[in-house]
């Protein structure tokens, strides 16, 4: 019968304990789990024996695997451990300082793991992103006298497309041009914004926040913005197309269309 040996078993989220343990190849890889594989330090006369499996086996994470000053970490070790004594090519029983050594160097790096909750372990798709063509009526009123002779209203025009192709947002998304109508101290801004939102509410909020974020330079012309009014209508996909990526690109350049009634 084959003598025991001493040596130090490092299990997972356990602090390490000392054992004795036959010596034999059957003992050993009862302990790990599976076939060994021996780690050796020459320096310090001792070798880490870990189930050579155990990453690709998906084991618990367990310690770090240290070089041989002890501080510095290779790789992680899955599975439970041990650490015995070397004497040329065969495994000895740890001396009581390695024993102390090592159990005051493992019992303080620990690799801690955690299951997710049940309730996050599927993390749930994104929202499928739906095209919209979303009508746009934009009612300014004219503050200062004599606004609607002719030059003023072509003054208006350019102001207002200036605006909407200087700004990105409206620029990528405005589809086509603006047309304006005219009547009794009132201009009306009419035009299709394209949006890619997950439903019809998000689509028009995010149509009118376009717009209320370049209102001051719209309303510098003389005028004020009594209404925003927005209306998507969802868009049949396209089977042909490949579908636009982030919110889609439109005809950056437009023209504006005067109209009287």
């Amino acid at each position: 019968m084959r003598d025991k040996i001493k040596i130090l078993v490092v299990e997972p989220m356990q602090p390490c304990r000392a054992q004795e343990i036959p010596d034999t190849l059957e003992a050993m890889q009862a302990l790990v789990g599976g076939d060994i594989e021996a780690v050796t330090s020459l320096r310090n006369a001792s070798a880490i024996v870990c189930n050579d499996m155990g990453k690709f086996q998906g084991l618990p994470c367990n310690r770090p695997l240290l070089d041989e000053s002890g501080l510095v970490p290779l790789d992680i070790l899955h599975g439970t451990f041990f650490i015995t004594g070397m004497n040329g090519e065969h495994f000895v029983s740890l001396t009581e300082e390695q024993i102390q050594r090592y159990k005051a160097l493992y019992d303080n790096v620990m690799v801690v793991t955690a299951e997710r909750p049940a309730a996050q372990a599927e993390i749930a798709p994104e929202a499928t992103m739906l095209d919209f063509a979303v009508a746009c009526q934009l009612t300014f009123r004219f503050v200062r006298d004599g606004q609607e002779a002719a030059e003023s209203k072509d003054a208006f025009i350019s102001h207002i497309t200036e605006v909407f192709n200087e700004d990105t947002p409206l620029a990528e998304r405005t589809v086509g041009g603006l047309d304006f109508d005219f009547r009794d101290g009132c201009a009306e801004v009419h035009y299709t914004f394209a949006s890619q939102e997950k439903d019809k509410a998000s689509a028009e909020v995010f149509s009118e926040q376009c717009v209320r974020d370049v209102q001051d330079r719209l309303e510098g012309s003389g005028c004020k913005v009594e209404m925003i009014e927005c209306f998507a209508e969802e868009l049949e996909p396209d089977p042909v197309r490949e579908p636009d990526k982030g919110r889609g690109n439109q005809e950056k350049k437009k023209k504006g269309h005067g109209h009287d009634r």
